[in-house]
């Protein structure tokens, strides 16, 4: 696999150090990004405050704060709800913990041990929402930019993507691997997310009319 170069910061956030490490430089050795770890939650909340990272792998199972709480915590403020946040969890059959995670906010999740092609793949993906969330942050705040054709173009492709992630879950097109409708459901759920955040920047521009 080529390295990839990238300006991006991920913070890793797991009590075990040895799998932290592995994971960390597996994140750097293949996309090229800084990476930075903490091992509990609150160093990571610390961290966060002082430089906030553009994509957040956290440990679900922590002692005293868990991934819960701090997941939690950062998605209430409003300087940091839209980091995206994947949450590791060490059990495959942990459904309840998947489910509560994305219900609070995080945008994804990968069991450990994680596989490194599986694992950069969905780093990618992340740090990628993370730019257009930024772009969109910019263009809505510091200049009020957000065009109707500027954001019929955003929309359009978006839409195409949540109609066909949901037309791929239907058993009329054939039975996909458990794996496969977990990459849909995410594909569906961060698109979702997208034309939300279009929404609110479009109507954020019209009252300031």
């Amino acid at each position: 696999m080529t390295r990839q170069p990238d300006n991006s910061t991920i913070l890793v956030v797991e009590d075990n150090k040895d799998l932290s490490f592995m994971i960390c430089e597996t994140l750097r050795s293949y996309i090229g990004c800084t990476v930075i770890s903490a091992h509990n939650g609150e160093d990571c909340l610390k961290m966060v405050k002082k430089e906030p990272p553009d994509v957040i792998l956290l440990d679900i199972h922590m002692p005293k704060m868990d991934g819960f709480e701090v997941c939690t915590i950062l998605k209430e403020d409003k300087q940091t709800k839209h980091i995206p946040i994947i949450f590791l969890t060490a059990t495959a059959s942990d459904l309840k913990s998947r489910i509560r995670g994305l219900e609070m906010g995080a945008d994804d999740y990968m069991v450990q041990p994680v596989d490194n092609l599986e694992m950069i793949t969905r780093v990618k993906v992340m740090l990628r929402i993370k730019q257009l969330i930024d772009r969109a942050g910019e263009t809505g705040i510091a200049g009020s930019l957000l065009s109707a054709k500027t954001a019929h173009n955003l929309r359009s492709p978006l839409t195409t993507i949540v109609g066909m992630a949901e037309l791929i879950q239907d058993p009329f097109y054939g039975a996909l691997s458990e794996k496969q409708k977990e990459f849909a459901r995410i594909i569906s759920k961060s698109s979702q997310k997208l034309l939300k955040m279009i929404n609110d920047l479009e109507t954020a521009v019209e009252i300031r009319k």
